[in-house]
């Protein structure tokens, strides 16, 4: 794979913000419930917006599960099998996800 920095920083940019969609999603699932219960009180419309909310969780836990690292080309967040959404670093090469800013930053800074 390419060893650009600039490269680097744009596809560990589209990495950031995939799971931050994930967590934006995950934390968002017991308050749109409470509001949904609050204003609709009826367990079918609860059922379709929970229907919703799994398809955007879906979405955004595959986005996150399939991102292909810059550096080494493999999945980011998958080795063998199971995906580690936790880690903040490439499971194969071990690049970090913000690897990228601390390349901007001046070496007395890092």
């Amino acid at each position: 794979m390419t060893t650009d920095p600039l490269h680097f920083g744009s596809e560990l940019g589209k990495i950031r913000a995939s799971r931050m969609c994930l967590w934006l999603v995950t934390l968002s699932y017991i308050p749109m419930m409470v509001m949904t219960y609050k204003w609709a009180h009826a367990d079918a419309v609860l059922g379709v917006v929970f229907g919703i909310w799994i398809v955007f969780l879906c979405r955004a836990v595959l986005q996150v599960a399939f991102a292909i690292c810059p550096r080494c080309g493999n999945y980011f967040h998958i080795k063998n099998f199971f995906p580690s959404y936790l880690i903040s670093s490439c499971v194969n090469c071990g690049l970090h996800i913000n690897a990228d800013k601390n390349s901007l930053k001046p070496p007395s800074a890092r």
